[in-house]
Formats: structure tokens, C-alpha cells, sequence
């Protein structure tokens, strides 16, 4: 369980996604992420308990040598130094570096992904696979089902859910089919794979069961939660369209700022692995 509870929180409580869902999908959805991680943790807990396969762990234990690596890999240890030192930001950027390494496929993917769906496949598509304009009894419940088969089949981890996201709220999807199309992200058929290579095929098949049982368990308690405070947000209207434009404005001249921080990390980066820094 904690292997599990681990791949979860790592991909689910973390502060980028919370980033890219503030600024592309508002705060809402960004606190509902956060929240929904630690329900996912609960839910996951409480279901494998009820199901534990003692036999098939302990078979899973030696199966293999496992796979070179995850998606989501995280640093080690933080080095002792204040950020009054020149070797402190130097590791601030080499850290900075690893992360857009890690990232970088997720995000082109994410955007493609959702560009492509966004300009190909009509709004009115989704809202009929989603059964937008049903009761509620009835869209509730099937697009939590369907909104992590949707992420499964679109290949993409994390992060790059995100544009995709905004797409399907845009398209009418339920707040809840949103969320668990961003829980599962640990789901998407590429990882599927690396926990068969890792673990055999029938611990895959457990962990696949359990994780989109848990996803929409979870989603769906983040909706009755979300309403019950009254928190659920505003759908707007032409939200896909709002995605096209570029205005010359305030946010323009962040995106600048930032990207002259990200290069003169990237500098400084460079110059720490070959021994020098910049001051």
C-alpha cells in the first residue's frame, strides 16, 4: 500500500499541476486536485485492504528486475548551502533543468493532444459521449466512468492532462468526469506496461482495477463535496475558444519574464556541471 499511495501523491499532490490547473482551469479545480489526492490515498487504502492479494504480491516481489525507471522521478536528498551561496543556485537550476527534462514530453503531448481533440472532434460529440443534458443521477456516475478511460486512451501523464481537461469541462463534461479524467494519469496505457514489466501481468491487472475504481470513487466525492460547499466552478461559456487567442497584455510579459529566468537557469545550469558558475 504505501508503494502505492507513493505513485498517487506523486503525481496527484504536486505543486506544477496545481500551477497549470490554476492558470488554465481556475483555483477550484486546482484545490480539488489537491484535496483529491488525499482521498485517492484513503480510498486506495481502504480498497486494498478489503482485497488484498497476499499471494500476489508476494509473487510480484520477484518477478523481474523491474523498469529502468517511472515517468515521475523525483531528486535526492537536498545538499546543505543557503541561497546566499553560488553552489546553492547552481543546484536550484540543475534541479530546475531536471524537471522541464521530465516535463517537457508530457506538456508538447498534453497540448498537441488537446489542440488536435479540441479542433477535430465536435463539442457536441463529447457532450453526447458524456450524456451532457442527462439527469444528474444518471451523467454524474457515467462521466467519472468514462473520464479515466478517456485519459487512458489519450496517452498522456499528469501535467499534460491538464489542456485536455479544460477541453472536455469546456465541452460540458461534469466537474467529476474532469477530475477523474486528471486522476489517471497512472493508468494511461504506457504505465499499464511498465507495471506488467515490473510486476507481472496479473499484479498490472490488480493495480489498473484498484487505481480506476479508486479514481472514480474519488472523483465522485469530490463532486458531492464540491457541492455540498457550494464550490462548484462556473462553466464559460466559448471556454475552448478563449484557448486560441494571444492577447498583448500583462500575462504576455510574464511569460517573458519567466522564460529569461528559465534560460539564465539553463545558463547556469550548464556552467555548473563544467565547474564555473556565473558569479
Amino acid at each position: 500500500m504505501p508503494s502505492l499511495a507513493f505513485l498517487l501523491a506523486s503525481t496527484n499532490l504536486v505543486a506544477e499541476l496545481g500551477i497549470v490547473l490554476y492558470v488554465l482551469m481556475g483555483w477550484r479545480f486546482m484545490a480539488a486536485e489537491w484535496i483529491g489526492a488525499v482521498a485517492l490515498v484513503l480510498v486506495m487504502w481502504a480498497l486494498v485492504w478489503l482485497t488484498y492479494p497476499a499471494a500476489l504480491v508476494e509473487a510480484a516481489r520477484h518477478h523481474g528486475d523491474g523498469p529502468e525507471g517511472h515517468a515521475h522521478h523525483h531528486h535526492g536528498a537536498a545538499q546543505t548551502g543557503g541561497l546566499g551561496t553560488a553552489g546553492a543556485w547552481v543546484r536550484v537550476a540543475q534541479h530546475f533543468v531536471m524537471d522541464v527534462r521530465m516535463l517537457w514530453k508530457d506538456l508538447v503531448l498534453g497540448f498537441l493532444i488537446a489542440g488536435f481533440l479540441a479542433a477535430l472532434v465536435p463539442a457536441g460529440w463529447w457532450a453526447a459521449l458524456f450524456v451532457h443534458g442527462a439527469s444528474p443521477w444518471v451523467a454524474v456516475p457515467v462521466n467519472a466512468l468514462l473520464g479515466p478511460l478517456v485519459a487512458m486512451l489519450s496517452f498522456v501523464c499528469s501535467i499534460g492532462n491538464v489542456p485536455m481537461a479544460a477541453v472536455l469541462w469546456g465541452s460540458g463534461v461534469s466537474f467529476g468526469g474532469v477530475l477523474a479524467f486528471l486522476f489517471a494519469d497512472l493508468i494511461v496505457l504506457p504505465l499499464l506496461d511498465v507495471y506488467r514489466r515490473a510486476f507481472g501481468l496479473r499484479m498490472a491487472a490488480y493495480i489498473g482495477v484498484v487505481f480506476y475504481a479508486t479514481m472514480v470513487i474519488s472523483a465522485l466525492l469530490m463532486e458531492g463535496l464540491f457541492t455540498a460547499l457550494g464550490w462548484l466552478p462556473h462553466r464559460q461559456a466559448g471556454m475552448n475558444a478563449q484557448m486560441d487567442g494571444f492577447p498583448m497584455g500583462a500575462t504576455l510579459w510574464l511569460n517573458v519574464a519567466a522564460a529569461c529566468v528559465a534560460v539564465g537557469l539553463g545558463v547556469l545550469s550548464r556552467r555548473g556541471h563544467k565547474g564555473s558558475v556565473l558569479f
